[in-house]
């Protein structure tokens, strides 16, 4: 069995302004960032060149931020420096929710955009979704069961899932749930999330990371 980790995202309400950017249309979405390179600097996070959240360390995520329509400059610039390790132009849409995750390790660093949300489930159900930004994992299959259920017979939602890769929304039953990733096409277990509650109609983003003793751990955003 791999080693269990629950790191918990902190969510810092840091400066966060509403309508960012200079566009003069009043129309808006809303944009969430992580920090989840595990060899990243604590960094600034910056949109439009003005400062929403400061000093985010390693698993550490901002709530959602109000921001205009319309192509948003994001930069993450190490505390103390000028020079940003990341910085990419990200399209917001109106009412949309975006998500956007520093990760890789130094020398490598990637960024992942995803949609956030958007699905609609039966009275009961909520949805899941499982994204793989852990640089030392390595790729894994993923499992989503009723907690404590296990995987004998299970069919996997993804297979081969590797850095950078989400398996999508999965509708899955209100309750307890548990989120297992295993060495590709075995029953060896990288990461068993233990159990998690999901209410009926929410979405929730299940995020593997490496942990910060070794082995791995994880993140569980709500998305809107």
């Amino acid at each position: 069995m791999g080693r269990r980790f629950a790191l918990v995202a902190v969510s810092l309400a840091a400066i966060f302004a509403t309508g960012c950017g200079s566009s003069g249309s009043s129309k808006t979405g809303q944009l969430r960032f992580m920090q989840a390179s595990p060899s990243a600097p604590h960094v600034d996070l910056l949109i439009d060149n003005t400062t929403q959240a400061s000093n985010l360390a390693y698993g550490n995520t901002t709530g959602y931020l109000t921001v205009k329509v319309g192509n948003r400059r994001l930069d993450a610039v190490p505390v103390n420096s000028t020079s940003a390790i990341l910085d990419l132009s990200v399209p917001i849409t109106e009412n949309g929710n975006t998500t956007v995750l520093l990760t890789g390790s130094t020398g490598s660093i990637k960024s992942l955009t995803l949609t956030d949300g958007g699905t609609t489930s039966t009275t009961g159900d909520g949805y899941v979704r499982v994204l793989n930004a852990s640089v030392s994992m390595g790729a894994a299959d993923v499992y989503i069961v009723a907690a404590g259920s296990g995987i004998t017979g299970v069919t996997p939602v993804a297979t081969g899932l590797v850095l950078n890769q989400s398996a999508g929304y999965h509708l899955t039953p209100a309750g307890n749930y548990e989120v297992l990733m295993t060495s590709p096409g075995t029953s060896s277990v990288l990461l068993d999330s233990g159990p998690i509650n999901l209410a009926s109609g929410e979405n929730w983003t299940f995020i593997a990371l490496d942990g910060a003793g070794g082995g791995f751990s994880f993140s569980l955003l709500k998305d809107q």
